[in-house]
């Protein structure tokens, strides 16, 4: 029995060792865990940083949250949080990008009559263009590179006896209709977008969605908001909500830029571009 007892005793002292060493190894493992994760959190609060004085540097009004910047990061996967920054430098627009594309031009923000007559000439765009389509435009730009808008549909002015475009975007000025014609698809480089899956009733609801945005006002949050009662938009996330509240989600899956982008929109696997020559 007094061998039992001596053994017993070394098991004991063996495993009280082993306890203690796993605990001080816990202890090593937790205490880098949380001061990696601490850094990891400095880092991405200073590129935050670094991408507001980016955006004030070049003039671009952006209200963008920590919060949505760290969700943003989490989601991208990312390779490293430089490279992600990068890609939020890659789609603010330049200053003299963003000058150059204002709203000073006469088809931005017509409301519902034409300001002037609008050429046709060279483009078959009453013709192919259809309501819901998407505009892309490669040269347009309000804070954001690129710019994209939604064809509410074709009208007619009886003041100058002729039909065109009609068209819903976010612009500096807000939510606002616009008129889209030759003249702006050789200024601003424009694309015309369909939206794959897209019926009739998807279409009009999608609409009603934009119709129901107009007049309030512009902010570029990259935040992707979706409810009818939001209070602000920019461009391509007034008409991705369009069409995701009605089930179908047009921006581009997998890696893809902050926010959800015109590009986003362009490259994804639900839109196809549309030849209007």
């Amino acid at each position: 029995m007094k061998g039992v007892g001596k053994s017993l005793k070394k098991l004991l002292s063996l495993l009280l060792v082993t306890v203690l060493c796993l605990g001080a190894f816990s202890t090593n493992v937790y205490a880098l865990t949380s001061s990696l994760m601490s850094k990891g959190k400095e880092d991405l609060q200073q590129a935050y940083e670094d991408v507001i004085e980016y955006a004030r540097k070049q003039g671009v009004p952006i209200d963008l949250t920590y919060e949505t910047f760290e969700k943003e990061y989490y989601d991208s996967n990312a390779s490293d949080i430089d490279s992600y920054v990068e890609s939020y430098k890659h789609i603010i627009e330049p200053e003299s990008a963003l000058n150059s594309s204002g709203s000073s031009k006469w088809y931005y923000n017509t409301g519902t009559s034409l300001p002037q007559r609008a050429n046709y000439s060279k483009y078959k765009l009453l013709s192919v263009v259809k309501k819901g389509d998407l505009v892309f435009e490669a040269k347009g730009g309000f804070g954001i590179t690129a710019h994209i808008g939604i064809v509410e549909g074709i009208y007619y002015s009886s003041t100058y006896n002729q039909y065109y475009v009609r068209i819903i975007e976010a612009i500096s000025d807000g939510v606002v209709r616009s008129v889209l014609d030759d003249e702006r698809v050789d200024d601003k480089g424009v694309t015309i977008l369909r939206v794959s899956g897209a019926t009739t009733n998807i279409i009009n609801e999608a609409l009603k969605f934009c119709q129901g945005q107009l007049g309030k006002a512009y902010n570029l949050d990259f935040k992707k908001n979706t409810s009818y009662y939001e209070k602000d938009w920019y461009c391509s996330e007034l008409v991705w909500a369009a069409y995701y509240n009605q089930g179908i989600d047009i921006e581009k899956t997998g890696i893809n830029e902050p926010g959800v982008t015109p590009r986003d929109i362009r490259d994804s696997s639900k839109t196809y571009s549309i030849s209007i020559k």
